[in-house]
């Protein structure tokens, strides 16, 4: 799912929660919001590293062309790719949150993080599965990081 999407989504399901449970006040609403859309910044470093190329413009640019070449894969073909290191996609990062809540005096500013990077997976996830992306996008980052080292070939199409 591209950003425009994430913010649209993500700016409405704040306000949903916002006038729902009105408690959260508007912090709450900004750390919801912006947590569900920020943690795409991990797709912005892997094009930076892998490429040696810090252009946010051609970075946007390298995924809407990788997923337009994608999209034209048969499933086979999707099945075989490679997927990309997300470094805040992964259950790592929900366990490290979880952990911090259970331990920090920020609690309710991490539950907050944890709503909006929740809410933000659910999005991908719904992408991911009529798409047929790979789950691990959305799993264990270190096994993609393994993955991803062990082929030499550019992977990501």
């Amino acid at each position: 799912m591209f950003p425009k999407s994430h913010i649209i989504l993500g700016f409405l399901f704040s306000l949903i929660l916002f006038l729902l449970f009105p408690l959260i006040g508007w912090l709450g609403f900004i750390i919801i919001f912006a947590s569900s859309v920020l943690i795409d910044i991990d797709h912005y470093l892997f094009y930076a590293v892998t490429k040696k190329d810090w252009s946010l413009i051609r970075a946007y640019k390298w995924f809407v062309d990788g997923d337009k070449r994608f999209q034209k894969l048969s499933i086979e073909e999707k099945k075989k790719s490679k997927s990309i290191v997300c470094i805040f996609h992964g259950v790592e990062l929900l366990v490290v949150l979880i952990i911090l809540i259970y331990f920090s005096f920020y609690r309710k500013f991490l539950i907050y993080v944890l709503i909006g990077i929740l809410f933000h997976e659910f999005l991908d996830f719904i992408y991911i599965i009529p798409n047929h992306f790979k789950l691990s996008h959305m799993g264990s980052q270190i096994y993609n990081i393994i993955n991803y080292n062990s082929h030499p070939k550019d992977r990501y199409i």
